[in-house]
């Protein structure tokens, strides 16, 4: 069970160093819904810290709310007032010179659209706490990726400024399994390829049975997991047109991965499309997906995902029969969803199998791969699931296969790829993972080959 942070033990530690040694800069990056604003609030404390979350308004609103914000280092003090920026940072400066604080400034990109100066204003305060060594510690929060990827580029006012960049995703299969008391492998992983590993959506969902919390909570319309998504695109995101993106995120999830299938599904013009692809990315609700060979990934045969499991099931299950859910027909759609579960699980399982062989996996057995990811050939012929490529070879190939029982045939398929994938692939380990078991055959030849033999119980082991 978690209420408490689930698997943010390297994020927080580094928020923790920062604070541990001013001056410091920190700048947290990672999409909505991740939990940004909650690991702030549980790692970095205390009576000298102020914290203000900014949104969409003007630089004299931000001003006046971060002066509330900030008469917290002043109990009984005369109302603050900013005139500018300058006045704001030189508060903090000041107050720094009688005891340590913390200052965090979250959903930063809001405060740069409101001053696109304010990078270059805190680098020149920046520079003078750095010479002064004042402890004060700076943290920048925003969920806009390339917005905060931006912060630290070569060409930005504050490169090489940053003393701690931590960057927080989605939590993994394992670590959201943490949200609910439930023990079964295959329960967690059908459960982690409905709701995903964005926190709070593993919060909404609760410590309950998957089947409940389709009916009680995704597909009812009075829930928040039932309109977050849009929600998300049509107001937390500012984008405009936001139709035309659930459209693409429609298209994506009902299998267009491919540019060309996407603009024909879609009806968007090919020339318009590129742009709300790599918008979509930059939120991170999309990834570009290209096979990984011996030599790196194959950027030219990339194709698009999407990113978060809750967003993919719910563009594939839940956008197009919202006019069904409005008139209440919610156990209908309930049963079809389960009747067509397994469609996604294959998805589901292969992320899975390679965030162990990643993370959890004894790394001598699996290869010791420096990258990991999938291959295919160009006409789809041939598909590896898990591909570890290191120092220029292939160090794992496995097939993943979401049944009961896999037999020898399944290897033989991989041994078949192994052999189109060329000299390089030779002396690569190989590696079957099945959800449950593995027939007699397969285990004896298994023995015999030194094949890695994984089932949905190991990962979780």
């Amino acid at each position: 069970m978690a209420r408490e942070l689930v698997d943010r033990r390297h994020e927080a530690e580094l928020l923790r160093q920062a604070q541990a040694a001013p001056p410091s800069l920190a700048i947290l990056r990672g999409r909505r819904r991740i939990g940004k604003s909650f690991l702030l609030a549980r790692v970095l404390d205390g009576e000298r810290v102020v914290s203000f979350q900014a949104d969409e308004q003007d630089q004299r609103g931000h001003l006046d709310l971060l002066a509330v914000e900030a008469a917290r280092l002043l109990p009984g003090a005369p109302p603050l007032h900013f005139g500018d920026w300058d006045e704001a940072l030189r508060f903090f400066a000041t107050q720094a010179e009688q005891a340590q604080v913390t200052v965090i400034l979250d959903e930063f990109q809001y405060l740069c659209s409101a001053q696109p100066a304010l990078p270059s204003i805190i680098q020149r305060h920046w520079d003078r706490w750095d010479r002064d060594e004042l402890p004060l510690t700076l943290v920048l929060s925003g969920s806009a990726l390339s917005f905060m990827e931006g912060l630290l580029g070569h060409d930005a006012p504050l490169y090489g400024r940053a003393t701690q960049r931590p960057f927080l995703g989605p939590l993994d299969y394992r670590d959201a399994a943490g949200f609910v008391r439930a023990s079964d492998p295959e329960a967690l992983l059908r459960r982690y390829a409905v709701i995903g590993g964005t926190p709070q959506y593993q919060a909404w969902a609760g410590d309950r049975r998957l089947e409940t919390v389709l009916r009680s909570a995704v597909l009812a319309k009075d829930h928040p997991l039932y309109e977050d998504p849009l929600h998300l695109l049509r107001e937390g995101e500012g984008v405009r047109d936001p139709a035309t993106y659930f459209s693409i995120l429609r298209a994506i999830a009902g299998g267009a991965t491919q540019h060309n299938q996407i603009a024909t599904q879609t009806n968007i013009a090919s020339s318009n499309l590129g742009a709300r692809l790599v918008r979509l990315e930059d939120l991170g609700y999309l990834t570009g997906w290209a096979p990984l060979s011996a030599d790196g990934p194959e950027p030219r045969r990339t194709s698009w995902r999407i990113a978060d499991p809750y967003f993919a099931f719910y563009f594939r299950y839940v956008f197009p029969n919202r006019s069904r859910l409005e008139r209440g027909l919610v156990e209908e759609v309930a049963r079809e969803i389960g009747a067509d579960l397994d469609n996604i699980m294959g998805r589901a399982f292969e992320d899975a199998c390679r965030t162990w062989v990643g993370s959890y996996a004894d790394e001598p057995e699996v290869g010791g791969s420096e990258q990991l990811g999938s291959w295919w050939s160009r006409d789809g012929s041939v598909e590896i699931d898990v591909v570890g490529v290191r120092k220029g070879r292939y160090a794992l190939l496995g097939s993943c296969k979401w049944r009961r029982t896999v037999g020898a045939d399944v290897l033989d398929d991989l041994h078949e790829a192994q052999a189109a994938l060329g000299g390089k692939a030779m002396g690569a380990r190989l590696a079957l993972f099945a959800r449950r078991g593995f027939s007699d055959e397969l285990r004896e030849r298994a023995q015999r080959e030194r094949i890695l033999l994984v089932t949905a119980a190991d990962l979780f082991a």
